[in-house]
């Protein structure tokens, strides 16, 4: 079964998981980004320069936007894994 047919949260619907890069959002000094879609609260996974970030370096802030405990520079690579909502 592909990844976009897994569910997610119970609810017995099917969600299909989006893969957004970000990385020209990145400038050394955003913390905040903005994703195309909503997201489903709790189900953001970032990738910095392909390093999973921790649940403590991420800060969700509305269904389209989250805050990094980090800085990454405009030549970094940030790819967010999520449910759309």
């Amino acid at each position: 079964m592909p990844i976009s047919d897994v569910n997610f949260g119970g609810s017995g619907v099917a969600q299909k998981l989006q893969i957004e890069n970000i990385s020209d959002q990145a400038n050394g000094s955003r913390q905040i980004f903005t994703l195309s879609n909503d997201y489903e609260s709790g189900s953001l996974r970032v990738f910095w320069n392909g390093i999973r970030q921790s649940g403590n370096e991420i800060t969700e802030i509305t269904s389209a936007t989250f805050q990094t405990s980090f800085q990454a520079a405009g030549s970094s690579s940030l790819i967010v894994e999520f449910y759309q909502a």
